[in-house]
């Protein structure tokens, strides 16, 4: 199932030929589009170390119906199969999340608190349980996970290839995907390096139907990252609480 996941401390009818000539096209284009989702989550998943940035943009909706759109800087460092570092710096909140191969802490950094958990020694199974556990999340978690395909993918109902667009001065491909609750978009990049460069997310069954924006840059599959940078040292004056459920506040970071 596709996870857009909230990271707190507490997815015409038409007639005659033209139908005919219609579907098969789909066909053709959902058949391409797991063809090149497919290829970006293998490509994801030979690397063993990597990093990248994610520029987000996600809106609130008040209870007026009003939407409020905000934002957030995510840097997520990955080595496989049991270092995981997040960096969060955003308008609603600066929290990090470090996974050192036996425990998971998120930092609020804003607010000096942390909470440490004991996790499974794998990053997959890691994120897993903390999810299961508590409602948590990595930001752009897919990406994260061994098999991105899977994860992206086993929920979907319909998908089609969009077309071609330049994202950042890349020629990307742009697929559309629909599931139960949610349509999302992605935009990966033409050629031999087929890296995710942009992902949205529209929340179909939440009030006012929010969007998810998600620009991806700053990849590096070649990264050599040291021991220290994956460990938590909690900073003078910093106070350790509890993982608490966290409460369903609708798309963030």
């Amino acid at each position: 199932m596709m996870r857009f996941w909230r990271l707190t401390l507490a997815g015409i009818l038409v007639f005659g030929s033209a139908a005919c000539a219609r579907a098969a096209s789909e066909d053709v284009a959902d058949g391409q589009a797991e063809r090149l989702v497919r290829e970006m989550s293998d490509y994801l998943a030979a690397a063993q170390e990597f990093r990248f940035e994610a520029d987000v943009s996600y809106d609130s909706v008040q209870w007026s119906g009003e939407k409020i759109e905000f934002g957030v800087v995510v840097e997520v460092s990955v080595r496989r199969p049991d270092r995981l570092r997040v960096n969060i710096d955003g308008d609603e909140s600066q929290r990090q999340i470090f996974f050192d191969g036996s425990t998971l802490t998120m930092f609020d950094v804003a607010a000096g608190l942390f909470a440490v958990n004991d996790v499974p020694a794998d990053i997959d199974a890691a994120l897993d349980q903390v999810f299961e556990d508590f409602g948590l999340s990595v930001p752009i978690a897919d990406f994260v996970y061994r098999d991105p395909y899977s994860s992206l993918m086993s929920s979907v109902e319909d998908g089609s290839v969009v077309g071609t667009r330049v994202i950042d001065g890349q020629s990307c491909h742009h697929l559309s995907f629909v599931q139960e609750t949610i349509d999302w978009q992605i935009w990966i990049a033409d050629g031999p390096v087929p890296l995710p460069r942009k992902l949205v997310i529209t929340y179909k069954d939440e009030p006012g139907e929010p969007h998810y924006s998600a620009r991806l840059s700053g990849w590096d599959l070649q990264a050599v990252t040291s021991e220290s940078y994956f460990q938590f040292r909690p900073p003078f004056g910093a106070s350790e609480i509890e993982f608490l459920p966290s409460a369903d506040e609708g798309p963030g970071p």
